[in-house]
């Protein structure tokens, strides 16, 4: 049966909208406390019913109760601590209020003992570069530079790191748009707030550079030489003899009757002839697999393309020269997009292929002949090949003892790996653009080294992120699918280069085969710039600024992890055919180019049916997974638990009674104002956080699938948080920052959870 709406248990309090979050003390002395809990309680007790035993929770709704604050304990006066120096402070304490501070905190006390170890959530504004008023990138930072831990899962391969353009600087220098460094969250199925943030922004390139100049037409044998020159000694370091090279062999020379060399003018040549719109767009999602550019078998595409990598590279080595000379202090102006991701493709070309000098063999009657005109060799191969090999392994991967003979390359020395496929070939010669381009060239190139894989499995593509495919009894999905966001959760389920598996199988989908899922865009809040510039604000944990802080004011919220739910699980996972069949359904093909399949895969509307105790009794839950909504992790704080300022209301339910609530959170948007006051298109925003439901889903990974499926049926946003590494308060400030209206709560790393251990040197027996 569907998820029940259930409107006479549980209703949600009429709250007053409290966004923007700027907290004067009159509102704080009003209201501190309505939302205060007792000290020594660690459980929510419904109003109505005082036992604290299971029967109770498992009948009753379970929420907040307002409670008096109990009368402060009677202990020794502790030694004065020197407020001058806030870090001398000791730790905050695991009870509140602290000892010897029963009334009131100073603002030195209060950043110790409130928000010591407390990460803070920031947002930042940067403009488009010459581009329309009003249009901004949006950026937001959590906790600080040194903290030893983060909520970005590492990439489990250094190949993986080519994925971002920037994977370990700053976001905000990330040459794709959200950074991709940031992408993926410490929990399956997740990503960071960074990249939440990130994706709201504005998707304008800026204006481009007009073409000017004539470029010379080349020869290809010259142009695959003088690859080979750059490569082995770089530039000429006479600036005259650069000058000569760039206008006697590439340019027509726009400075004859200068009398003065200089590099800008070369390097500003070069970005003008590079702008022609004839040359790629590297930018474009089609275009960011670089190996159909070598392989199509047009020659006019290959010929255009090493063309337009050569001034690429005479570019970017121009640029790197320039910064070792006198002219460094004197900046550049800032490059089109376009020609950044030229220099991108220059430094990921010399990183990864060496073209070596024309080859000559012997011939089967002794003569010796020009076997071809170039070689190529990738310095890179080895890294690759281990890369996916993790990669596999890492998704348990059901073939992979034929996997593993085909990366061996012993079968025909002749056949190598890169000649397998375009995907291949970009694969394991490591010609790879940054982006969201990567995940899928590395799954392509798996199911090109599994010779029992289908068709249709085959050159999968970013245009189509919402799919998934079934595999000999386990299912993969993308982590832009609502799928493997929700099944990320459970138990044995990893992620990998943004592919998420081993997942449960499905009865309605064949043995090998392909689904694209249905899914609508979320519903709720939309970030905008005035969200960002007030994110410190309206998640600062001591609340708005004074010049003392009433510890009534802040609440120890303790979650209660020793009596978690354990009447969720899964039972099966549900496709059935959309009602609109696509009208077209596009893969990049082996050519390189657009077609329609002639047999199209199929759209399926997905669901989960869980088995779930209601009242003393089971019954079966078909949740559907209606809406693509993003599942954040909560970043790590330190010397927690930590207290929470009283205005951040919040509601706290056990997993098992998502089944009682119903149109949870925002439902509806306003324009925002300042867009349009900035000169920018006005949004559709939601007024913002009203109040956070906190969902504790502690025990089997099945409470949280199911808490998961539940936001995705109703279309909400989620911080997910392990109280293990995030306390309670900080999860819910994180969620007030993101203006996210849930929050799941869980104890994944202290529940332990058979999962089967692959051993893979017997895998190869």
């Amino acid at each position: 049966m569907g998820l029940p709406l259930l409107t006479n248990t549980l209703h949600t309090r009429a709250l007053t909208p409290c966004i923007p979050r700027r907290i004067t003390p009159r509102t704080r002395a009003m209201n501190h406390n309505k939302y205060l809990l007792p000290t020594n309680s660690t459980r929510r007790i419904p109003n109505d019913h005082p036992s604290t035993s299971s029967s109770s929770r498992s009948s009753l709704p379970i929420s907040v109760s307002p409670s008096p604050s109990p009368p402060p304990q009677l202990c020794l006066p502790a030694a004065a601590v020197p407020q001058h120096n806030v870090r001398a402070i000791r730790a905050p304490p695991r009870e509140w209020p602290p000892i010897r501070y029963q009334t009131e905190l100073s603002t030195a006390e209060a950043k110790q003992f409130i928000g010591d170890g407390a990460p803070k959530f920031r947002g930042e504004l940067r403009e488009i570069t010459n581009g329309p008023r009003g249009h901004y990138y949006l950026f937001a930072f959590s906790g600080d530079e040194w903290d030893e831990e983060s909520d970005t899962a590492p990439f489990q391969s250094d190949s993986f790191c080519d994925m971002s353009s920037s994977p370990e600087g700053k976001q905000t220098d990330a040459l794709e748009r959200p950074a991709m460094a940031h992408a993926f969250g410490i929990y399956p199925g997740t990503l960071t707030l960074s990249y939440y943030v990130a994706s709201f922004g504005s998707t304008l390139q800026g204006p481009q550079v007009a073409a000017r100049g004539k470029v010379r037409k080349l020869t290809m044998l010259y142009v695959l030489d003088r690859l080979r020159i750059l490569q082995v000694r770089g530039i000429e370091e006479d600036l005259e003899q650069l000058h000569v090279h760039l206008y006697d062999q590439l340019l027509h020379d726009t400075h004859r009757y200068d009398s003065k060399i200089s590099l800008d003018n070369q390097i500003s040549d070069l970005v003008a002839a590079l702008c022609r719109p004839s040359w790629v767009n590297f930018s474009g999602p089609e275009n960011q697999t670089i190996a159909r550019f070598l392989s199509d078998p047009n020659p006019g595409v290959a010929n255009s393309f090493f063309h337009q990598l050569l001034l690429s590279i005479e570019l970017y080595l121009r640029i790197n020269a320039r910064h070792q000379t006198n002219l460094a202090m004197k900046p550049l102006p800032d490059m089109p997009e376009k020609i950044r991701w030229d220099l991108m493709l220059a430094q990921r070309w010399l990183e990864n292929v060496e073209v070596e000098a024309p080859k000559k063999v012997k011939d089967g009657k002794g003569k010796r002949e020009q076997k071809s005109s170039v070689g190529f060799k990738f310095p890179n191969k080895k890294t690759q090949v281990e890369a996916l090999r993790n990669f596999a392994w890492t998704l348990k991967w059901p073939n992979m003892h034929e996997v593993e003979y085909t990366l061996s390359e012993d079968e025909d020395p002749n056949e190598v790996l890169e000649d397998k496929s375009i995907n291949c070939m970009s694969w394991f010669t490591g010609l790879l653009l940054p982006g969201k381009s990567m995940p899928w060239i590395l799954m392509n190139a798996l199911t090109d080294c599994d010779p029992d894989v289908p068709e249709t499995f085959h050159n999968l593509s970013q245009t189509t992120p919402n799919v998934g495919f079934q595999y000999r009894g386990h299912t993969y999905w993308s982590w832009e699918c609502i799928v493997g966001k929700v099944l990320g959760a459970a138990a044995g389920v990893a992620q990998i280069a943004g592919w998420i598996g081993p997942c449960s199988a499905s009865a309605d989908l064949s043995r090998s085969e392909m689904a694209i899922i249905n899914q609508m865009p979320p519903r709720g809040n939309k970030i905008t710039p005035s969200n960002v510039r007030s994110m410190v604000q309206n998640s600062d944990p001591l609340g708005a600024y004074q010049s003392t802080y009433p510890v009534d004011d802040y609440v120890l919220l303790t979650p209660n992890t020793d009596d978690p739910v354990e009447d969720i699980r899964i039972e099966r996972l549900n496709f059935s055919q959309a009602a609109s069949s696509p009208k077209g359904v596009h893969r990049i093909t082996e050519n390189g180019h657009q077609a329609a399949e002639e047999s199209p895969v199929l759209m399926f509307d997905a669901s989960i049916t869980f088995a779930i105790t209601v009242e003393h009794r089971t019954r079966s839950w078909k949740v559907s997974l209606r809406h693509d909504t993003p599942f954040i992790a909560a970043y790590p704080c330190q010397n927690g638990p930590h207290v929470l300022f009283c205005e951040y209301q919040h509601r706290v339910i056990y997993a098992d009674k998502l089944v009682e609530i119903q149109n949870w959170g925002p439902s509806g948007g306003v324009e925002d104002s300042e867009a349009e006051d900035e000169g920018g298109q006005p949004e559709n925003t939601a007024t913002g956080v009203e109040e956070v439901l906190v969902v504790e889903a502690f025990g089997v990974p099945d409470n949280e699938v199911f808490a998961r499926a539940w936001c995705s049926f109703w279309g909400l946003s989620a911080i997910t948080a392990d109280v293990n590494k995030t306390c309670m308060a900080c999860a819910i400030r994180e969620a007030y920052a993101a203006l996210v209206s849930v929050v799941i709560l869980t104890n994944r790393s202290s529940i332990a959870v058979e999962v089967e251990e692959v051993d893979r040197l017997m895998e190869n027996l």
